[in-house]
């Protein structure tokens, strides 16, 4: 079980105020208390933020957690600053060497490149969508307006632009064909143009997910000709998912993507 952090006396307490960057446990109902860096609001995406709950009784910090990136909304009650000495003290008696919480742990001993890289993603994806937004109006004849649809419509559309040259079906080799086939499988399923996520379908998205994490094999090359990061991108940044306290979807899509980042790095 995870260390309660109770140096400095703030255990718990409803009136510590908390800044960005700051780590710490929160408490969430169903999980393990979690490690977690609380952040500012610049540094989250959008549509993450639109889907914050509105609270008067107290104030909410975004806490964005280790090692997935996905995020929560907590008072300062459900929180305790997690030390260095918490860290290490939770990491020397676990008897587990992996796993999430472990990886979780790991990541607060120094989070700063974690969540400057996961910073950077998020810069990235709002600075996509809004060069999309921008070229809308030049991809094809003037239409008539139509009303504001949901945003995971929005999402799906993304992916939508013709291919390059380079990009054709032709002249892809069959490894990087079958990665557009999951790209597409995943998107028709989360960021289909109705806006709608069929419950009943998750047991089979479950087993996309699989064998998209089995897969070892990725390259840079197969990750920018299939945009399949795009999708998986706005699968960890959907509000409500269907069945994502059975399958995690969400963090599932957060570790891909953390996965090719480094991909693309390297190269």
């Amino acid at each position: 079980m995870a260390p309660t952090a109770k140096r400095g006396g703030f255990a718990n307490d409803p009136d510590h105020k908390y800044n960005a960057n700051d780590v710490v446990l929160a408490k969430i109902k169903g999980f393990p208390a979690w490690p977690g860096i609380v952040m500012d609001d610049a540094n989250v995406p959008s549509a993450v933020r639109e889907e914050r709950p509105a609270s008067k009784s107290a104030a909410l910090y975004t806490i964005r957690f280790f090692p997935a990136a996905d995020y929560h909304w907590a008072p300062a009650r459900d929180l305790n600053p997690l030390s260095s000495e918490d860290i290490e003290a939770f990491l020397g008696s676990t008897q587990k060497k992996s796993g999430e919480l472990v990886k979780a742990y790991k990541i607060a001993r120094d989070p700063r490149v974690w969540n400057e890289q996961m910073n950077k993603v998020v810069k990235e994806a709002e600075e996509e969508e809004e060069s999309d937004r921008k070229r809308k109006p030049r991809s094809g004849p003037a239409r008539k307006s139509e009303p504001k649809k949901q945003r995971v419509e929005s999402e799906a559309k993304l992916d939508e632009a013709p291919a390059t040259r380079e990009e054709t079906e032709d002249e892809m080799d069959p490894q990087t064909r079958k990665v557009r086939e999951w790209r597409h499988k995943l998107q028709r399923a989360f960021l289909n143009k109705d806006g709608v996520i069929v419950a009943e379908d998750m047991k089979n998205q479950d087993e996309t997910f699989k064998i998209v994490e089995a897969y070892t094999e990725m390259t840079p090359e197969q990750l920018r000709a299939t945009k399949i990061g795009k999708v998986m991108r706005r699968i960890h940044q959907l509000g409500e998912v269907p069945r994502d306290d059975e399958f995690h979807f969400k963090s599932r899509a957060g570790e891909l993507m953390n996965r090719w980042s480094a991909i693309l790095g390297a190269h």
